[in-house]
């Protein structure tokens, strides 16, 4: 594949969630990820998360979402209400799209536990390399790349129970 890739004018649209997944030590998880696809996709350190089911909640589809990448049992008193909306324009998979994300805190309690494959879709085994639970300092001292982003910004304004104004995200 060239280096150039060319992408269709129309995009796939698609609800997901985005869960800043914090444990007994006030880490948080990420997945450290790349687009075997797409050879010049930065590999990134990103929140667990997905698409949203017909039908679905957004903290049910947060629990399945963070089950199915980690084998984590999240409890559903434990996500919080969505502090964080906003539209991301990126390609995934020779697919362009444009996902509205909702992006809210849950709590398990444990002291940075093991994640498991077990449920991941094969697409995710490629694509996840590894994770890591990241300390408050070490996200915001860190020059890796996050998804979102701006995730180190406004990590503490999320950790406050604060919203986050920060609506659209260009990927690529």
């Amino acid at each position: 594949m060239s280096s150039e890739m060319i992408f269709p004018l129309k995009e796939t649209e698609r609800r997901a969630v985005r869960v800043v997944l914090i444990d007994k030590t006030c880490s948080i998880l990420l997945l450290s990820t790349r687009d075997v696809s797409n050879p010049n996709f930065i590999n990134s350190w990103e929140l667990p998360g997905g698409g949203i089911l017909e039908g679905e909640s957004h903290a049910d589809a947060a629990i399945r979402e963070v089950f199915e990448e980690t084998g984590l049992i999240v409890p559903f008193q434990s996500v919080r209400v969505p502090q964080w909306f906003r539209d991301v324009h990126y390609s995934y998979r020779g697919e362009r799209r444009l996902q509205h994300e909702a992006i809210s805190l849950a709590y398990i309690n444990d002291f940075k536990p093991d994640i498991h494959y077990a449920e991941r879709e094969p697409f995710e085994l490629e694509d996840h390399l590894e994770y890591h639970w990241w300390s408050l300092e070490e996200l915001k001292s860190s020059s890796a790349t996050f998804y979102p982003r701006n995730l180190p910004k406004h990590i503490e304004q999320l950790l406050q129970g604060e919203s986050i104004n920060d609506p659209i995200e260009i990927w690529d």
